[in-house]
């Protein structure tokens, strides 16, 4: 089952960004970090962003690589979450200082060109989250289409993947769940996943292009993947454990 989030924990780490953010203003590090660069007139990165199949251990092995940067992860319900509820969004937006926020509003313009999207719709919102979020780096993003917004050239798009019966077993061993149950589970997640892709960016969620690395789990463990990952950091961005924030400074 997904993990549900409640208001209160996502605002508290919502806060804890945006004081690790402005911190990094404060001592100069805004622009400094690897990985970072401008996408026209906007600073975007460094990022991870990882696209999974249900029980691929896409979460886990997103938490494990995040914990050994010192970032955090924002995944699926937490990045609904703050598109949904308008204060959590203000917040962030306001993270933003004055030229960032005027250069992103614009970018989102350019990104959203003429598609028929009203401000006040979902879309429009989740776009201006996982800007924003995009914008102001050192974050672990999971699902929601993320790659299909972001600048790839400052992140690291992973797809997370595994054989169908192993994820079968893994949802069935975790919820005591009976075969038939877990396969419909996985199924209807999995073609869930798919369509809002389809629909809300009108791309094929399994197209390996567009990630740098897609990464097979049946028989690696969480911690073996979450190695790939950060190695692909490194090679990618020059982003590494040594040269991150420390947890204490964070």
């Amino acid at each position: 089952m997904p993990t549900t989030h409640h208001p209160l924990s996502t605002e508290k780490l919502i806060e804890r960004q945006i004081r690790f953010w402005e911190w990094q203003r404060q001592k100069g590090k805004e622009k400094a970090r690897p990985g970072r660069g401008k996408s026209g007139s906007v600073m975007f990165g460094p990022y991870l962003v990882i696209s999974r199949e249900k029980a691929a251990g896409g979460r886990t092995v997103a938490a494990l690589a995040a914990e050994r940067l010192n970032w955090q992860v924002f995944d699926r319900e937490i990045v609904d979450e703050i598109a949904r509820r308008a204060k959590m969004r203000q917040q962030l937006i306001e993270s933003l200082d004055e030229r960032g926020r005027g250069g992103l509003e614009e970018f989102i313009r350019d990104f959203l060109g003429s598609e028929p999207i009203a401000p006040g719709d979902y879309l429009y919102h989740l776009k201006q989250v996982l800007l924003t979020l995009g914008h102001q780096g050192d974050v672990a993003i999971v699902g929601r289409g993320a790659e299909y917004v972001l600048p790839s050239q400052f992140g690291v798009r992973i797809r997370m993947v595994a054989p169908l019966d192993v994820r079968i077993e893994r949802v069935r061993k975790a919820q005591g769940l009976s075969l038939e149950a877990a396969r419909s589970q996985v199924a209807q997640v999995d073609r869930e996943r798919e369509k809002f892709i389809r629909s809300h960016f009108h791309q094929a969620l399994r197209n390996p292009l567009d990630y740098d690395v897609v990464i097979n789990t049946g028989q690696m463990s969480a911690e073996g993947a979450a190695e790939i990952v950060l190695a692909t950091l490194q090679n990618k961005l020059g982003v590494s454990a040594g040269n991150v924030t420390t947890a204490v400074e964070k």
